[in-house]
């Protein structure tokens, strides 16, 4: 019988502005919980921060106005122009004529996975926790052990949320999940989740 393992990527370099594929960024706080994710850079974006100087933008106000224009496209809004005074070129550029706005900012990565350590019979609040991540990739409880409280395993179930062992052996698989529009949240978690990258 096959066993079904963790695809888990390895750590790359944060100054390798060439990223290809997909990084595992630890020790993140995301929804007040302290996570491990596996996310897939924006290579162009990165570089473009890196140029820039310009780290991760976690201002949630900020991400909610740039979310209503579209991207590196000209939107006549005064209020967006009023609202955007003093951000950089690079999060949006402002024409002269007090009233069109461009936004040049967007999500400098996607998180495809969020896992969470469980230490032994902690396993449901874990399952618990990292559920708040429903809408915004697959979720993974990591367990001490392989074998895991039945009572979490059907918590688990019917949240859609994976348990695998340390060894990166899957338990229960994870609910796949479709990716939603992009909320002003899920932009906050990615910019998060990038500033523990580049640290």
């Amino acid at each position: 019988m096959h066993q079904e393992t963790l695809p888990l990527p390895v750590q790359q370099e944060p100054h390798d502005a060439l990223v290809v594929g997909s990084v595992r960024i630890r020790r993140v706080n995301l929804l007040t919980v302290t996570v491990t994710v596996v996310a897939v850079i924006n290579a162009y974006e990165h570089r473009r921060r890196q140029s820039s100087r310009c780290g991760a933008i976690t201002d949630p106000a900020l991400l909610d106005l740039l979310l209503t224009l579209p991207e590196g496209k000209p939107v006549a809004d005064p209020i967006a122009w009023a609202e955007t005074s003093g951000q950089s070129t690079f999060v949006v550029e402002r024409d002269s004529d007090n009233l069109t706005v461009t936004r040049r900012l967007v999500p400098p990565l996607v998180i495809k996975d969020v896992f969470l350590a469980a230490h032994a019979e902690r396993e449901l609040r874990a399952v618990q926790d990292v559920s708040l991540f429903a809408s915004y990739a697959r979720r993974w409880v990591i367990a001490e052990h392989s074998t895991v409280p039945e009572r979490a395993v059907l918590e688990a179930k019917v949240l859609g949320v994976g348990i695998a062992d340390r060894t990166g052996t899957v338990l229960l698989s994870s609910e796949a999940r479709k990716p939603e529009r992009l909320d002003a949240w899920a932009w906050m978690l990615s910019e998060k989740a990038y500033r523990a990258w580049i640290s």
